[in-house]
């Protein structure tokens, strides 16, 4: 009984280094947010070629993740913009719809976050109640080439990511065991 109370007390002094952690983070040649768009900046449509966008970071050649679009895939996101008013598209995708295979693209989503558990250790450890905090940033940027010149470029992203999640068991550790005891009627 001693141990459990000793146990006990060390957990709840040492909260901030016994409640697990994690990160997750798609690999990639930035650190954050803003290196992520200080190179997508570097990206002038109708002037960026192919092989800058290999130095920028923003093709298959220079990290992973990156996913290319054929010009199929392109459309389909395009068609129901481009079936009334392709005129109002941008040049550069109008270029794109009209050059049929020439044309492809590169979609990067980057998302880094770092999960804290937060709260009392005993009752996250028995299930009780469990507070979670993530940060991180993400970063989505699709750009657009006929041949191998840029011809559109647009990004997405949000520079600091905070959440925060709570969950509340009233009956703790037994929480969801009664299903687990009643036996399923064979069908």
């Amino acid at each position: 009984m001693r141990i459990f109370i000793v146990l006990a007390l060390a957990m709840a002094l040492g909260a901030c280094t016994v409640l697990p952690h994690g990160d997750r983070k798609v690999i990639s040649k930035w650190e954050d947010f803003d290196q992520a768009m200080q190179a997508y900046e570097q990206v002038q449509p109708h002037v960026t070629r192919l092989q800058e966008l290999d130095s920028l970071g923003f093709s298959p050649k220079a990290q992973p993740n990156v996913r290319i679009l054929n010009h199929t895939d392109l459309a389909e996101r395009l068609i129901s913009v481009s079936a009334r008013y392709i005129d109002a598209l941008d040049k550069g995708l109008q270029q794109c719809l009209l050059s049929g295979d020439s044309c492809y693209g590169y979609e990067i989503e980057l998302r880094v976050t770092h999960d804290q558990r937060q709260g009392n250790v005993l009752a996250d450890m028995l299930n009780f109640k469990r507070e979670v905090e993530t940060r991180g940033w993400e970063f989505n940027a699709l750009i657009v080439l006929v041949d191998e010149l840029v011809v559109y470029k647009s990004w997405s992203g949000t520079p600091e990511l905070h959440e925060q999640k709570s969950s509340v068991n009233p009956l703790g550790p037994l929480q969801g065991v009664g299903p687990s005891l009643i036996p399923s009627p064979d069908l």
